[in-house]
């Protein structure tokens, strides 16, 4: 079983894949590799970040659920804590610039500013780790997880730098087939709607005739159709959720289901 992640290895996507599934993990540096990758039978199962509670969606994840036809078999909620990494005899002081995946960076804002370093973005969080130690100056750092650090032997310089501390991201598990689990269950899908008012009211109004609690939606701009958008929508089921999505299909322009899955949101202390 390969599973696919995106990052270098250390990177959260790392973490996350090692918490889902088992069997060889491979890194790619692009999310829509890890698409690829499984539609070429390169791996297995992916990996993808789809949203974190501080800076909201990763629209790269949502564009190619919508794009391509896998499906969301699980989901898992991991605890971020960013570390300053940098090397064995580096001190605070002497850190001028920092780099990490612009994520990371957005999440540490306050530690960053309070110390006037400069930014550097980077394609990943442990990728940045490995790029500093390469260009061997102290006054570069990286912010990246401890295991990171750990892995490309550099030395922490400062724990849980993030702005703030209940900083979780949303992870999916990606298959070419769909499951269908037991007991809690949540439902992804997307739709579109006409342009015109009301549209979108009609189809979120029967959510509430089924009592389905609607946990998440999303907007996303249709690609070469300015101005006309699809909405990413997470539900929790119940056992009216078959009749509410016959019904959508009915008014909606477009619907497609991307997977249902056990419910992991309560699990936020891992």
């Amino acid at each position: 079983m390969k599973i696919g992640y995106f990052g270098e290895k250390g990177a959260y996507s790392n973490i996350a894949a090692e918490r889902l599934a088992e069997g060889e993990y491979v890194p790619y540096k692009f999310i829509r590799s890890i698409f690829d990758g499984i539609n070429k039978g390169e791996i297995d199962l992916g990996v993808v970040p789809i949203e974190n509670s501080i800076e909201g969606a990763v629209s790269e994840t949502y564009d190619n659920l919508y794009r391509d036809n896998l499906f969301i078999v699980k989901e898992y909620y991991l605890r971020i804590s960013h570390c300053l990494i940098g090397f064995p005899d580096s001190e605070i002081d002497d850190i001028r610039y920092v780099h990490s995946h612009p994520q990371a960076l957005a999440q540490c804002s306050d530690f960053i500013f309070s110390h006037n370093f400069i930014p550097v973005s980077e394609y990943d969080t442990a990728g940045s780790v490995e790029i500093v130690k390469g260009l061997k100056d102290k006054a570069r750092a990286a912010i990246a997880s401890e295991l990171a650090a750990s892995i490309y032997g550099m030395h922490i310089i400062q724990r849980e730098i993030e702005n703030n501390k209940n900083n979780y991201t949303r992870f999916f598990l990606l298959s070419k087939s769909p499951e269908k689990p037991d007991g809690k269950t949540k439902t992804s899908m997307v739709f579109s709607t006409s342009n015109t008012p009301g549209a979108l009211y009609r189809v979120l109004s029967i959510f509430d005739k089924y009592s389905i609690n609607m946990s998440k939606i999303e907007s996303r701009p249709v690609k070469f159709n300015p101005f006309n958008y699809i909405f990413f929508v997470d539900i929790e089921n119940n056992k009216n959720t078959e009749n509410a999505i016959n019904e959508i299909k009915n008014i909606a322009g477009t619907l497609k289901i991307l997977g249902t899955y056990k419910d992991a949101s309560f699990n936020f202390n891992s």
